[in-house]
């Protein structure tokens, strides 16, 4: 299984998790925050902090990529 965060509506443009991505895998654009999931290493640190509560998790099966 894989952990996949994205940044869905609501993202206010913060920063937050730009300071809690331990990957550098974040950055802000003006349509709002961007993970890039090849950096991801999936520790969650995003989500956990976003005070909008923008990004999700997915957890998809390796094979397939078919969300779970």
């Amino acid at each position: 299984m894989k952990v996949i965060y994205s940044v869905e509506r609501g993202c206010t443009h913060c920063g937050t998790c730009i300071y809690e991505c331990p990957a550098g895998a974040i950055r802000i654009t003006s349509g709002g925050a961007v993970i890039d999931r090849a950096k991801c290493t999936g520790c969650g640190r995003c989500m956990a902090n976003c005070a909008s509560e923008a990004i999700k998790k997915t957890v998809t099966d390796n094979i397939n990529g078919k969300e779970q």
